[in-house]
């Protein structure tokens, strides 16, 4: 089993952010690659929710099946598929310190055949997309409170 963890602070209360991460229309705004969400179960998003993620990578369609296994609002969303290429578990943390919160996104992935020959590749995309992941909703987050 592989974990990749990486935080940032962002200038925002934790309920602005988990609305944000919690609303699928902004998924495609902070998720690399990622063409639709469908859910297959009705909003709002809570425990028990699941959706596919339709993303195209290397020219290919990819449709990735999760299901919600952890939801405290405001504090921590956890996600797993049920359908996917590689087994992957997202989990999104909110801290409240003073003046920022700090989002953390904790990934554990299982690799098999032709990923786990290339796992340092696979494991460094994997860590590269989680920073982007962030770094694109700290600035939609904080854009937004100064329009």
């Amino acid at each position: 089993m592989m974990n990749i963890e990486e935080r940032i602070n962002i200038e925002a209360s934790p309920e602005e952010i988990f609305g944000y991460l919690v609303d699928i229309d902004n998924r495609k705004e902070y998720i690399p690659a990622l063409d639709e969400v469908i859910m297959l179960d009705p909003l709002p998003i809570k425990k028990g929710s699941r959706y596919i993620e339709v993303a195209n990578i290397a020219g290919r369609k990819l449709n990735m099946t999760y299901e919600v296994t952890n939801f405290e609002i405001n504090k921590q969303l956890t996600a797993k598929t049920l359908e996917s290429i590689f087994p992957i578990q997202a989990n999104l943390s909110l801290d409240k310190k003073e003046g920022f919160t700090t989002l953390s996104i904790q990934l554990e992935f299982k690799l098999s055949g032709m990923f786990r020959v290339a796992s340092g590749i696979v494991s460094g995309i994997v860590r590269k997309q989680a920073e982007d992941i962030l770094s694109k909703v700290k600035r939609n987050i904080e854009s937004s409170q100064s329009d």
